[in-house]
């Protein structure tokens, strides 16, 4: 990973958020995805080395962007409190607390 590590948000309407980056801020971009709308609902936190964890209403995926990077797997979380651990996990970089999880492979 490189020194220097940004990380972003993507909303589920697609928006690019780049300030604020917080477990705080993140709780509101999830706590939004337990409405009805069936369409949007997915929120994303992004980094510079192209990892990401993508969070559904129950669930997160880990994996590298790039083209042939890696797919660490994907696991339904028990709770709101454990999805924003996983979210400050990313944030903060902490990728050994991250790969300690039990993530399943992607089917």
């Amino acid at each position: 990973m490189s020194t220097e590590r940004d990380v972003w948000f993507i909303d589920r309407w697609g928006v690019t958020i780049e300030d604020d980056i917080s477990v705080e801020s993140f709780a509101v971009l999830f706590d939004a995805l337990a409405g009805d709308d069936t369409e949007h609902v997915v929120d994303d936190i992004n980094d510079s080395d192209d990892w990401f964890v993508e969070f559904t209403r129950r669930s997160v995926g880990f994996q590298q962007a790039e083209v042939g990077g890696e797919v660490v797997g994907a696991l339904e979380f028990a709770d709101r409190d454990e999805a924003l651990a996983i979210a400050g996990e990313f944030i903060e970089g902490d990728f050994a607390a991250l790969r300690a999880r039990s993530w399943k492979p992607d089917a």
